[in-house]
């Protein structure tokens, strides 16, 4: 690195390390949401289970020690995302000192920035694969000296990051593809489709992983996390259909009943909301009962299913409906607990008031995000740096497989699910801009295209909501 290049990265460091600590300040002393109440309570009385990720729980339990409360976890999540914006600036910053420095301002985004004090597995998820990617891009770039350290530090938090949701393992294999890349010059030297199909594979492993884990590593009690999905895929089914995929488990009048029960938007009708008493009933059938009729009723009812699977996805993307907008709110607390009271001072509100503008905007729904990741994926293979064209791919494709499986394993439609993805997006956007868009020699199917069809589909989309539905 030379001695320019050294200088921007000192300067963008000292501008993180205070950015890092507004962010502190904003979010202090960090927000217990629901499921973030649930991982510290566990934690404090060491009564873990698999309902939430075990590994986060673990987590809490020595920051308990250095201080009880939510601050020190909220110091890690803020330290891990600012870090990982000054990683990926310091790489990105070797082909170009702009791109870097717009990279770097993507983390000041108020739509992703208002989630960062939001202690829950979503954001844990994202904070842990940023600093993966961002020691990866920087060792690909050569803005980082390939140490094993460096190595040990990034792998460490890609395996943390796949440990945090169930479902993060849809967006590893290109961030295992860079990381691999980056530890290995070998690995570079493999047909990109043979790459491609070992990421895939060693993703796959993350299933038996959690499932050893739980048992032999956290030894916490099993609660059939995956019972949510299942119950509300046969909810769904039941309400496609007309038949009961419960074969009469709630009685003859369930058909009737869950018409009143079943929403597309979340399953949390079966949990506490409409029909609460569902969940609590199935519990006896929880494990390979359950998962033995969940299989048996998509293969009885495909169409069913995918009308279910389609109508949640369509509301937990915002995408052709009226009355699925989510709130892009992030500092609501737990009802359970009072302990640790979260003041909305002038830094949140403000942040709060631009998160909110640029959601009311046709640029906020969630299924724009998906777009622009298709977009950015397609559009990425226009950059003539090999290299950053490489990273920058994995990145755009590790958010676009991730949201886009959410159409399978989705049970809910917070916001917070897609953080990942829209971080992906703005990362890319500088790179994509700068290296593609701009390029007046770049092939116009790759510089106009994406971009083009992203525009008519939200004119369209915009079109049929406020003039149709």
């Amino acid at each position: 690195m030379n001695r320019a290049d050294a200088g921007l990265s000192r300067t963008l460091l000292f501008v993180a390390l205070l950015a890092a600590i507004l962010n502190f300040i904003a979010f202090y002393p960090g927000i217990l949401h629901h499921d973030a109440w649930a991982y510290f309570w566990q934690a404090r009385d060491h009564k873990l289970d698999n309902w939430q990720p075990p590994l986060l729980g673990y987590l809490w339990m020595p920051l308990q020690k250095i201080h009880y409360g939510p601050q020190p976890m909220l110091a890690l999540f803020v330290a891990c995302y600012w870090s990982g914006f000054w990683l990926l600036a310091r790489g990105y910053a070797q082909e170009n000192r702009q791109i870097g420095i717009w990279v770097f301002a993507a983390g000041f985004f108020p739509m992703t920035l208002n989630f960062t004090g939001m202690l829950v597995k979503d954001i844990a998820m994202s904070d842990c694969f940023l600093v993966a990617a961002g020691i990866a891009v920087a060792i690909w770039m050569s803005g980082l000296r390939k140490t094993f350290f460096a190595l040990a530090i990034a792998w460490v938090f890609l395996i943390a990051g796949g440990f945090m949701r169930a479902n993060a393992l849809f967006g590893i294999p290109p961030l295992l593809d860079i990381l691999l890349g980056a530890s290995s010059v070998r690995w570079q030297a493999i047909d990109w489709k043979k790459r491609a199909a070992a990421s895939l594979l060693l993703s796959l492993l993350f299933i038996p992983g959690h499932l050893i884990a739980d048992r032999h590593v956290f030894t916490v009690r099993n609660v059939n996390p995956i019972s949510p999905l299942q119950l509300f895929d046969l909810g769904g089914i039941t309400y496609f259909s007309g038949q009961d995929a419960f074969n009469g488990y709630f009685g003859p009048a369930f058909v009737e009943r869950n018409k009143y029960c079943y929403s597309p938007r979340h399953w949390d009708v079966y949990g506490w909301l409409r029909c609460p008493e569902t969940y609590e009933n199935l519990k006896p059938e929880f494990g390979a009962p359950l998962t033995k009729r969940w299989i048996e009723q998509i293969a009885a009812h495909p169409l069913a299913y995918a009308e279910h699977r389609l109508a949640h996805f369509n509301r937990f993307l915002q995408f052709l409906c009226t009355d699925c907008k989510e709130l892009v709110e992030s500092g609501i607390q737990s009802t359970n607990q009072n302990e640790f009271g979260f003041e909305r001072g002038p830094l949140y509100l403000t942040l709060d008031w631009l998160a909110k503008a640029i959601d009311n905007t046709p640029f906020g729904p969630p299924y724009v995000w998906l777009l622009l990741a298709l977009a950015w994926s397609v559009m990425a293979f226009g950059i003539p740096n090999a290299a950053t064209r490489h990273v920058t791919l994995a990145l755009t494709l590790s958010g676009a497989m991730y949201v886009s499986a959410f159409v399978v394993v989705g049970i809910a439609s917070d916001y917070r699910y897609i953080h990942w993805s829209m971080l992906c997006v703005l990362i890319a956007t500088p790179v994509i801009v700068t290296r593609v868009l701009l390029r007046r020699d770049a092939p116009p199917i790759l510089r106009l295209l994406p971009i083009a069809a992203v525009a008519v589909i939200i004119c369209l989309r915009e079109a049929i909501v406020r003039f149709v539905l």
